[in-house]
């Protein structure tokens, strides 16, 4: 496995205001960035879609594209638990399947794998999400520009064999070694390792990661790599 090319924008890549609609077979785009749409009586700071008037908010047509991604990036329960019904509203609203959010360059996948963190989402709900995204053609190789992970160093940096499995699955032999240039091009393997994310080093063994890949620059400690090996 080589090195990989650190991502570069994509000729033809367009960015979308607020109120653009699209179908769902057009060139990925990234959005513009905005704030999330809270109610304006509301007394609390995170979105919650179980409340009624962010419920109103979330499916409410005139909110848009970017104010949802916005709603993503809310790191709370109440947020990743409903990737599922906060991303098929995006969808519904004509964003494309690999489309990203402008502020993190993320896709909706990317976003998947993380919306299963333990403590944080649900790996189930998350996974299933997943499924219907990669039949709808999500790329599973798709790199975020800033941080250079693809869904599968996302699944494995938070711990969420599920979602690694289901990744894996629509992807190419080999996949599971891909190096990421933001961890000192380290795989997915080394990422788990070095977070302490027993779960993810274990599915990542079991699917052929290969436990000898060695990368000179890599900074993480060989300790912690050991340590995850032999908890197992």
């Amino acid at each position: 496995m080589t090195k990989e090319d650190v991502s570069e924008p994509v000729e033809g890549d367009v960015v979308l205001g607020c109120r653009s609609r699209l179908s769902s077979h057009h060139r990925p785009v990234i959005h513009q960035v905005a704030s999330a749409p809270m109610p304006s009586d509301c007394e609390f700071s995170f979105f919650d879609p179980s409340e009624p008037k962010c419920r109103e908010v979330l499916l409410d047509p005139r909110t848009t594209i970017p104010e949802l991604f916005a709603i993503l990036r809310q790191w709370v329960p109440q947020v990743q638990k409903n990737i599922c019904v906060i991303g098929n509203e995006i969808l519904k609203r004509g964003c494309g399947v690999n489309d990203r959010d402008g502020l993190t360059d993320m896709s909706l996948l990317h976003y998947c794998c993380k919306a299963g963190a333990p403590g944080i989402g649900d790996a189930e709900t998350a996974a299933s999400f997943a499924r219907q995204l990669l039949a709808l053609g999500a790329d599973p190789n798709l790199r975020s520009r800033w941080t250079n992970m693809r869904a599968l160093h996302y699944a494995a940096y938070f711990d969420v064999p599920q979602l690694i499995q289901v990744v894996l699955q629509a992807s190419q032999p080999g996949e599971v070694d891909a190096t990421c240039s933001d961890f000192d091009f380290g795989t997915a393997l080394h990422i788990a390792a070095s977070n302490l994310c027993i779960s993810a080093v274990k599915c990542l063994l079991e699917l052929g990661a290969n436990p000898a890949f060695r990368v000179s620059d890599y900074t993480v400690s060989s300790n912690i790599f050991d340590y995850s090996l032999s908890t197992m």
